[in-house]
């Protein structure tokens, strides 16, 4: 499994959006970061030993000055060498994924995401590569799909956007030696989407 710095320069060199981010090793790295980036701000670890960082108190949310920062740090460093400095994004909470099945090979993921994916297990799935009917269907098959149609004043996010980003990794999957991908959450907003988070593991 690729640490988390890793896997989103994994991302943004295949030409993916992604928060902008920093990976820091120490104070003065963390500390010019944070001058570099828009505020708020996400700090959380980047170790190959963690797969759920809100499970272990690994991130933390709405870093706005110097004093949490360093806090939040002093924390961080104690389950991670490194840490990842990000820009804090809202929007609706999606998960992107590549799974290798036994039967069926590379297969593409789609789910309500964020911390309650696990609970609510609204996902649905194709064999890589897709179509964009193919990605459209998969959207549909989502129990909580009106939440992409700006449910309770959500932003109603761009349909086709998410169905060209879905075909853009039935790509990778075929082309990468990807054995697994989490893409959770993707933040969709009303016309653009950012990857805050991904767990890679590599054939």
């Amino acid at each position: 499994m690729l640490k988390l710095s890793d896997s989103l320069r994994f991302m943004k060199t295949r030409n993916f959006n992604l928060a902008e981010f920093y990976e820091c090793s120490n104070k003065s790295e963390l500390l010019s970061a944070f001058d570099r980036l828009t505020k708020p701000l996400v700090i959380k670890i980047s170790s190959e030993e963690y797969s759920h960082k809100s499970d272990v108190g690994g991130l933390f949310l709405n870093i706005n000055d110097k004093k949490e920062l360093l806090k939040a740090y002093n924390n961080l460093k104690k389950l991670s060498k490194s840490v990842v400095l990000q820009e804090q994004k809202k929007g609706i909470e999606l998960i992107l994924g590549i799974n290798n099945d036994n039967v069926f090979g590379k297969m593409i993921m789609l789910g309500i995401g964020g911390v309650f994916v696990e609970l609510i297990k609204d996902v649905s799935f194709r064999k890589a590569p897709i179509t964009k009917k193919d990605a459209l269907d998969m959207i549909n098959e989502l129990k909580f799909k009106k939440i992409l149609n700006g449910f309770r004043n959500n932003p109603k996010i761009n349909i086709d956007k998410l169905s060209e980003l879905l075909v853009k990794l039935g790509e990778l999957a075929i082309n990468e030696k990807v054995l697994s991908m989490d893409l959770n959450p993707v933040m969709f907003l009303e016309n653009d989407y950012f990857l805050v988070d991904a767990r890679i593991e590599l054939e």
